[in-house]
């Protein structure tokens, strides 16, 4: 693969993690309405007992962590695994999700469907 090729993979792929980093999706069930990112996390919750559920999740994740770090002991704790672990982490762009934003209202939120990005009425 040539030089100019690579900058072009590497272009397409800054292009890619560019608009895969502002990907959200709304769900809404039974009142209830979540928005995720693209790597699954909950980014907003519209409901009425919001913060305690958002304190619910939390308090999942910071009881998995531990369970996790058990079982992936053995293998992080071999000599190859760390090295191409501290590989991938040195040339890893990590991109933070963007702030949680206010779920739309409904209307507005159907209203998107209507509009495709380029401003055209479906």
């Amino acid at each position: 693969m040539s030089s100019s090729a690579f900058d072009e993979l590497g272009a397409k792929v800054k292009r890619a993690q560019s608009v895969v980093r502002d990907v959200r999706g709304v769900g809404r069930a039974g009142g209830v309405s979540v928005e995720v990112d693209a790597e699954n996390r909950l980014v907003a919750l519209l409901h009425p007992d919001a913060d305690l559920i958002i304190a619910a999740y939390k308090a999942a994740l910071l009881d998995k962590a531990p369970q996790l770090d058990e079982a992936m002991r053995d293998l992080l704790s071999d000599p190859n695994a760390h090295a191409i672990t501290s590989f991938v982490q040195s040339t890893t762009a990590v991109m933070p999700a963007s702030p949680a934003q206010p779920v739309e209202d409904d209307d507005t939120y159907f209203q998107n469907f209507k509009q495709d990005p380029l401003g055209r009425n479906r």
